[in-house]
């Protein structure tokens, strides 16, 4: 077995990912770590996201899952529309475009542009990937003709490796947002998560408003602390959504909420100029 691909099948356990995995898959993921690795040797913390060096001078809402299926892309979908609603908003999918949960969510496609292809929904513009870049790397995020806006990245599980390699590496200034399921082994993986950043974060936990007991009880000190500070917002599991994936047509009116709950816990609100 060649280091490469032990470096690839790390990645995958990291990501909770077993089954269904072509070579194409693996052999992007081994480039993903690969350009994360020389920033891990050399350089500071930041820099270890292939993007923290560029000049990202608006302010970035990370969204990243904890564990494989948990609702990042509706979660990072209804949060950006949340905000949308009162300032500048640009969604920034950063997963693999043959993954990606955001391919269909645009009303409007603007087209390519390089390796981004643009769409609008609404007053929210929505930037995808369009392949994988030649050398592994993740490009930083399209520059906007207006004022910057607030960026909301849906992080794909490459960019999730990379800022977990080594941990604490997020992009300066970031805020973050850990999505996850209110299941037992679920919320124990939410509690390394977030171990691994500093600074302020919040969690979107799919599904019931009140948890089970056992769920409860297997909440670390960590993520503990954010629900009683009120920083655990719920979303609500939508069988239309779990069935057809995010379309083009407006997101559930209880999802819609959740996403505009988590906008104001992360950013006040503010007229749109």
């Amino acid at each position: 077995m060649t280091v490469g691909a032990m470096r690839a099948a790390v990645i995958a356990i990291r990501a909770g990912i077993f089954d269904d995995v072509d070579d194409l898959g693996v052999l992007w993921r081994d480039q993903a770590s690969r350009a994360a690795v020389p920033a891990t040797a050399s350089g500071p913390e930041a820099d270890s996201v292939p993007w923290a060096a560029c000049d990202v001078a608006a302010p970035v809402v990370l969204v990243v899952a904890a564990h494989a299926g948990a609702g990042a892309s509706i979660v990072a979908l209804a949060l950006a529309e949340g905000l949308a609603e009162t300032r500048r908003a640009q969604l920034v999918d950063y997963a693999d475009p043959v993954r990606s949960g955001l391919a269909a969510a645009p009303a409007i496609e603007m087209g390519g542009d390089g390796v981004w292809r643009r769409g609008r929904r609404g007053r929210l513009d929505i930037v995808r990937l369009t392949r994988h870049p030649a050398d592994g790397g993740l490009p930083p995020p399209p520059e906007t003709d207006d004022a910057e806006p607030l960026r909301v990245v849906d992080a794909g599980w490459s960019l999730t490796c990379a800022l977990l390699d080594p941990p604490g590496s997020v992009v300066r200034g970031a805020r973050v947002v850990v999505v996850t399921r209110a299941t037992v082994s679920a919320v124990r993986q939410t509690e390394r998560m977030l171990a691994a950043f500093d600074g302020e974060a919040a969690v979107a936990a799919v599904g019931p408003a009140r948890w089970p007991r056992l769920v409860e009880a297997s909440c670390g000190p960590r993520l503990g602390e954010l629900r009683s500070r009120g920083q655990v917002v719920p979303v609500p599991i939508d069988r239309r959504l779990q069935i057809a994936g995010l379309t083009g047509d407006r997101l559930p009116k209880p999802v819609a909420a959740a996403g505009r709950s988590l906008a104001a816990l992360l950013a006040p609100a503010r007229e749109t100029p």
